[in-house]
């Protein structure tokens, strides 16, 4: 096996990890049992900058109050989302940590699907395999069923987005929180990532959330940049991604270039 042929299998089972894993915790998210309704008592800021003056700690901790059984309960969450007094948030069990109860609404929404990224995973690392038992027919057909589920995917997704009823905050990054996890070592330097702290208006009261996205790159985010957010009008919840027109044009050239590979594959199987 060429290193060519290796590679595709490392990045096919990285991609297939990946996908089962967001497969696994999408379950226990479902299993996890829905709380409902919950009432901020109190909120504090948490913020912490080290010596550098940069953001490395920043959340809120809540002291909530709720009914479970028919009893009035007490808990504190840590949320990255800013809540005050007297909001009404909606609580769940956290699907990572037993017995602990988070706010719901704080996972990013990923693109691609689990299922389309375990499919194109399992397709990836066949392909080196099947060109050395079947030959360039069959990898032919399989390069070209990748790209049917990577286009049909981009496609779903532009259209979730576009018909989901929401409202547009403009908003702007208000700072960056540097995120390291671990300890710096002489030998060992733990990746950083960059998170903005987002600053909006909600009924003109001011807000803060921390992005559920994040880059390695310390100047991607600019303080000050504007930005837009999406409120669902049913969930209430906020959103930082709306339909792009990007998603619907790559799934679209996806689409046709699949089928134009499966036009070329059933030629060369007619071919012989």
């Amino acid at each position: 096996m060429t290193i060519k042929m290796v590679f595709l299998v490392v990045i096919g089972a990285v991609i297939l990890v990946a996908g089962t894993t967001g497969l696994k915790r999408q379950i226990r998210l479902k299993k996890a049992g829905v709380i409902g309704a919950g009432k901020v008592l109190r909120a504090k800021h948490i913020q912490k900058r080290d010596e550098e003056n940069y953001l490395i700690q920043n959340y809120y901790e809540l002291h909530v109050e709720y009914s479970k059984d028919g009893r009035r309960k007490i808990v504190d969450i840590n949320s990255i989302d800013q809540y005050c007094p007297g909001d009404q948030i909606h609580l769940t069990e956290d699907a990572d940590r037993k017995k602990k109860i988070k706010v719901s609404g704080e996972e990013r929404e990923a693109v691609f699907s689990h299922w389309t990224l375990i499919i194109c995973g399992i397709l990836i690392t066949s392909i080196p395999f099947v060109w050395n038992q079947l030959g360039e027919k069959y990898v032919s057909g399989i390069l070209s069923a990748l790209l049917l589920f990577s286009g049909a995917n981009l496609i779903a997704a532009y259209f979730k987005a576009k018909f989901r009823k929401t409202e547009k905050i403009e908003a702007e990054i208000d700072d960056v929180l540097k995120w390291q996890p671990g300890t710096k070592k002489k030998w060992y330097s733990p990746a950083v990532s960059y998170y903005p702290i987002i600053k909006y208006k909600i009924e003109g009261e001011e807000r803060k959330m921390r992005s559920r996205y994040n880059s390695s790159t310390e100047s991607f985010f600019k303080k000050g940049k504007k930005v837009l957010l999406y409120r669902d009008k049913g969930t209430g919840n906020l959103l930082e991604r709306g339909a792009r027109k990007s998603m619907l044009i790559g799934g679209g050239f996806m689409t046709v270039f699949s089928f134009a590979g499966i036009y070329s594959t059933v030629l060369l199987f007619i071919g012989g």
